[in-house]
């Protein structure tokens, strides 16, 4: 920092004008890189919410396709509650021999 003391009235003004620029273009710069956080913040809120989207679409389409698939095996689906087709399953996948049920139903990691 330089010596205010021994400046000239000039000088001193000058000085203090000079740093007056350096503070204002400073803030700008604060402001600037504030503006760009919030629209950074923004941008990854928006990504967020498409994948959750995308997410949930796949799994909707995923369960009317399966729901699709099991009515078009059950006699009279339509026809039947929800917790008629429910006992049909669990009746069904019981009458499984225990190796093939445990084959069709472990888990699987891929």
């Amino acid at each position: 920092m330089k010596d205010v003391i021994k400046m000239t009235k000039e000088e001193a003004a000058a000085y203090f004008a000079d740093l007056d620029r350096k503070i204002d273009e400073t803030n700008e710069k604060i402001e600037y890189c504030r503006k760009k956080r919030a629209q950074l913040e923004h941008q990854i809120s928006t990504i967020e919410t498409r994948i959750r989207n995308d997410a949930e679409k796949k799994r909707t389409h995923r369960l009317i396709v399966r729901g699709a698939i099991l009515e078009s095996l059950i006699p009279d689906a339509e026809m039947r509650s929800d917790d008629e087709i429910k006992h049909l399953l669990i009746s069904m996948i019981g009458a499984l021999p225990d190796k093939l049920r445990e084959s069709l139903f472990e888990k699987r990691t891929d």
